[in-house]
């Protein structure tokens, strides 16, 4: 079969959009979700998918842990964090089914087989999901694809593509299609995303043990170097909605996202040499678990420092960026409104203190609060 190569192209709606994304920080799935968010609501609003960097390992029972997220959570979380929802989804479709949606729907998000898809490094070398969008069809079909990456094959890069129908129909065989509308972007409660994805790298532990028990293997390798590059870009997301949130972490998070980055190559250079003869290095490994650890550290920093001045702020009616130093010396602050703080912070952080805890000098002040906190959420 001779493949015609698709047309590179500059498209006055989706080009600029396609400038504005994050596309390095996002996956396959995310990436064209996030240009449908910024088409409808304004560049960088496709940040806020870096609210909810959950960390949910699955655990198949004949194989290695997994962080990859499936196609139904990222529309969940499209959904919840975008205000992207799914009108209309059908799926095993074909070519000229695509079309013939497109053409009665709008701009499609498709989700097909890369192995068929030209336009991308995988093309005839690697079977793996990917999404794209079907923005027209007519003469020809325009396919967007905000995916960043580089492979062993080659080089992806954000663009827009013009393709004959027969070749579409080619590199699109079998498909999911989804029409995809917009609402009004949700507002996010910051303490509650921070205290989330805190509570889910609970689960750092268990990942790490599953990690190792499959580090002798070639699949366990796979897995691995897959995981650490999601989560260097998941990393890095997050770190950009923390900074655009307001949320002054002196930079910690943006310097985890760097250093998973780092780990993301090294990991890749240390599987394909593994490949030739004497496993993975239990050193990388280690590492991987001394990151989760910082990350799951910071999170629990970043949850309660926002729930606690969260609470001193509403309880005693008060600007945020006003509360800090002395509880005493914060106006209107009172044993009774104490009390109402601390309960407020338990049920934001799903927490309860020891009574002996509240009977201790970590009263005193605000930061001395939030330690109390740490260590209540750090605990058994």
């Amino acid at each position: 079969m001779v493949v015609t190569m698709p047309s590179e192209t500059v498209d006055r709606t989706w080009s600029p959009v396609l400038d504005g994304v994050h596309a390095a920080e996002l996956d396959c799935l995310q990436a064209n979700l996030a240009v449908l968010a910024d088409r409808h609501h304004g560049a960088g609003t496709h940040v806020a998918l870096g609210a909810a960097p959950r960390f949910a390992p699955a655990f198949p029972p004949d194989g290695p842990p997994s962080l990859d997220v499936p196609l139904d959570g990222r529309l969940t979380e499209a959904s919840r964090l975008l205000g992207l929802a799914v009108a209309v989804r059908e799926d095993g479709v074909d070519g000229p089914a695509l079309r013939r949606l497109a053409a009665a729907h709008g701009p499609l998000y498709v989700v097909g087989d890369a192995h068929t898809m030209p336009w991308v490094p995988y093309f005839g070398q690697k079977h793996m999901e990917h999404s794209f969008l079907l923005t027209a069809v007519g003469d020809s079909c325009t396919v967007v694809d905000a995916y960043h990456n580089d492979t062993p094959w080659g080089s992806a890069r954000p663009a827009v593509w013009r393709m004959a129908v027969a070749d579409f129909d080619a590199a699109a065989p079998k498909s999911s299609a989804f029409a995809v509308t917009a609402s009004a972007v949700p507002a996010l409660d910051v303490g509650a995303e921070l205290a989330a994805s805190a509570r889910a790298l609970g689960f750092v532990d268990r990942y790490v043990e599953a990690v190792r028990e499959h580090g002798d293997r070639p699949a366990g390798w796979d897995a691995l170097v897959l995981d650490v590059w999601l989560v260097a870009r998941t990393r890095a997301l997050h770190a950009r909605w923390l900074a655009r949130a307001g949320v002054d972490d002196g930079g910690r998070a943006a310097r985890g996202a760097a250093a998973w980055l780092t780990l993301a190559a090294q990991t890749y250079v240390a599987m394909r040499r593994a490949r030739r003869g004497g496993g993975m290095s239990g050193a990388l490994v280690d590492r991987v678990h001394e990151l989760l650890v910082a990350d799951r550290d910071l999170a629990v920093e970043l949850a309660v420092r926002s729930a606690v001045v969260g609470a001193l702020a509403t309880v005693l009616e008060l600007d945020p960026a006003g509360v800090a130093g002395p509880l005493r010396e914060l106006p209107r602050f009172n044993s009774f409104r104490l009390v109402d703080v601390i309960e407020r912070v338990e049920a934001a952080l799903r927490v309860e203190l020891d009574p002996d805890d509240l009977a201790t000098g970590d009263l005193r002040d605000v930061d001395a609060l939030a330690g109390l906190f740490r260590r209540a959420v750090s605990g058994p």
